[in-house]
């Protein structure tokens, strides 16, 4: 499957949620920083060491679903960047 592909559906299976993203602009642009320099198992630590609870959830969820669905690290980064806007359903 291409790459955008996947991406199409890592976005559609975090979906959009009724409440606002428990994630501060600082905590995702850390996240993509770790995904992007040294991979997916350090930004799992990342996301159950230097965050919230809530921000834990949404962050490992969001890492857990482009790493089952075969991401690139770079692909993921960009989806991590882009939780916000993905979870107000206006990707």
């Amino acid at each position: 499957m291409p790459e955008m592909e996947k991406m199409d559906k890592v976005v559609k299976e975090i979906g959009t949620g009724p409440c606002a993203l428990c994630i501060t602009s600082n905590v995702l642009e850390d996240a993509e920083k770790v995904l992007l320099e040294k991979g997916y198992q350090s930004a799992e630590i990342y996301a159950t060491q230097l965050t919230g609870v809530d921000e834990q959830n949404d962050l490992s969820r969001a890492l857990e679903i482009c790493q089952k669905e075969g991401l690139s690290p770079e692909n993921a980064a960009k989806i991590i960047k882009s939780l916000t806007v993905i979870r107000s359903g206006e990707w």
